[in-house]
């Protein structure tokens, strides 16, 4: 259980956010004004604070204030209205994470138990050392050699370990829901169909960077072109973007890839597959969104797609495996590779991306909603 400090200006939030992190196990100690939230800092020393954004109270400066008086606790804000602009600005003013309307509990759980896993400001006492004797000085030259000696021994044995340490490489999502995966040359971009928003994180790190709502679409599947965003609906709408800060709508295709979970552009084409149908279709960029090819899909599930540069890959969820497929007959299967993370069940593959030297897959929790989405890197033998 840990102390959390709860700012909220509305009595009525207030309850109610202590309530929910109440049942997630915390102790809440709630205050209204700034004055009370110093107190709180100085006097109860909380793991972690939660702010409310309201128009009666701005996230912003109390953000700045709480990072002022003990400059590394953790901050979450809790937003009232859904505005992605407003919590890309929240980041980079200090909050760790961003709690978007309806609060839910779960969504508070995820965010408040992220956000404890990041280190709080630390205080201790440091000793003056003494002068080193010769003595010292003889034992710490033994000890150095020592310590070489042993790390030549072991180079051999690090080395083959780090590389199976390398394949293992995850990270969990701050979402619960993903639908399609995409990379734009510099970041990983995921969209999630509950909160209809997609998410650009940064590969190294899978920090998110930023985050693009949609008021009126579900986004299913996402590719990007030379000079545009693509993105599917589940209304079986195919919407060309521009790729500027709020992917502003060019082209709506209605029905022009009915069933879509999977996109991919290899350049020329925009590839598609019907889910239902078990088809792929190699489209033109026209005004038409013209399908050259149909091709039958050579798998059980396929949920998406990807291109290396060389060849159209997709990721077949029943199977748990990347499928190779002939760029020139797509309904033959070159290659299978089965991926082991998705081996003991825990995940279901949701999403594929190519970044230019590996591939990247997304998973949902199984069951749904049991704990957040999972982002794998997977090292293919034969690949770059």
């Amino acid at each position: 259980m840990a102390t959390i400090g709860l700012v909220c200006g509305n009595e009525v939030d207030r309850e109610l956010l202590a309530l929910m992190a109440g049942e997630c196990g915390h102790l809440v100690q709630g205050a209204g004004r700034l004055p009370e939230v110093v107190e709180i800092l100085r006097e109860r020393r909380p793991k972690l604070m939660l702010v409310v954004d309201s128009p009666q109270q701005d996230a912003e400066t109390l953000v700045r204030e709480i990072l002022r008086v003990s400059p590394l606790i953790p901050v979450v804000v809790a937003l009232k209205d859904r505005d992605a602009s407003r919590a890309v600005r929240l980041m980079r003013t200090g909050a760790c994470e961003v709690v978007a309307p309806p609060w839910t509990r779960e969504a508070l759980q995820a965010c408040v138990g992220k956000a404890l896993r990041l280190p709080g400001t630390v205080y201790s006492v440091t000793r003056v050392p003494r002068p080193p004797t010769a003595q010292a000085y003889f034992f710490s030259v033994l000890l150095f050699f020592c310590a070489a000696f042993g790390w030549m021994a072991l180079q051999r044995q690090a080395h083959l370990r780090q590389e199976i340490l390398e394949r293992k490489d995850s990270w969990e999502l701050p979402y619960k829901h993903p639908a399609g995966m995409a990379f734009d040359g510099g970041q990983l971009w995921i969209a999630d169909w509950f909160t209809q928003s997609v998410y650009a994180h940064d590969p190294s790190s899978l920090a998110l960077r930023r985050i693009v709502h949609f008021t009126d679409e579900v986004p299913l599947a996402l590719a990007f072109g030379t000079d545009a965003v693509w993105t599917a609906s589940a209304a079986g709408r195919i919407t060309r973007r521009m790729k500027d800060a709020g992917w502003t709508r060019v082209q709506t295709y209605a029905d022009g890839a009915p069933n879509t979970l999977c996109m991919a552009f290899d350049g020329l084409y925009l590839w598609t597959c019907d889910s239902r149908r078990h088809q792929l279709h190699k489209h033109l960029l026209d005004a038409q969104l013209t399908t050259v090819a149909s091709y039958r899909y050579p798998g059980v599930a396929p949920v998406a797609l990807a291109y290396d540069g060389k060849n159209l890959w997709s990721l077949d969820a029943a199977n748990r495996e990347l499928v190779l497929h002939n760029i020139d007959r797509p309904d033959e299967a070159v290659e299978r590779i089965p991926l082991p993370e998705y081996k003991d069940g825990r995940y279901r593959p949701a999403g594929l991306a190519w970044d230019g030297e590996r591939f990247w897959s997304v998973g949902e929790a199984i069951p749904k909603d049991s704990r957040p989405a999972r982002v794998f890197r997977h090292y293919v033998s034969g690949l770059k």
